[in-house]
């Protein structure tokens, strides 16, 4: 099942959206959650990108997954779990 994710962040202390190495980038620490929270290697494919230290407003990614999820359960969950400069404002279910 396809998963779509409203978010936003503040980027001063990240080094843009997508993955790099030897760099904390918001693809990574986002990722890193989701996994932690549905026990499952998570992949996150963003809308667009941001270089370092540019925040993003309304910012869009999907991730897919085998089971139904809880929507508005995870988003909480994971507002709970990711530091203050990231913030998920909803998941919906498309696929």
């Amino acid at each position: 099942m396809r998963y779509f994710i409203q978010f936003s962040y503040f980027g001063k202390a990240y080094h843009g959206w997508q993955n790099q190495p030897n760099a904390i980038t918001v693809q990574e620490v986002m990722e890193k959650a989701f996994s932690t929270l549905l026990r499952d290697n998570i992949s996150l494919v963003g809308a667009g990108r941001t270089d370092a230290g540019v925040h993003a407003q309304d910012m869009f990614a999907h991730f897919d997954v085998e089971d139904s999820l809880d929507c508005s359960d995870l988003a909480n969950r994971l507002n709970s779990f990711l530091q203050e400069d990231i913030a998920i404002a909803q998941i919906k279910k498309v696929k």
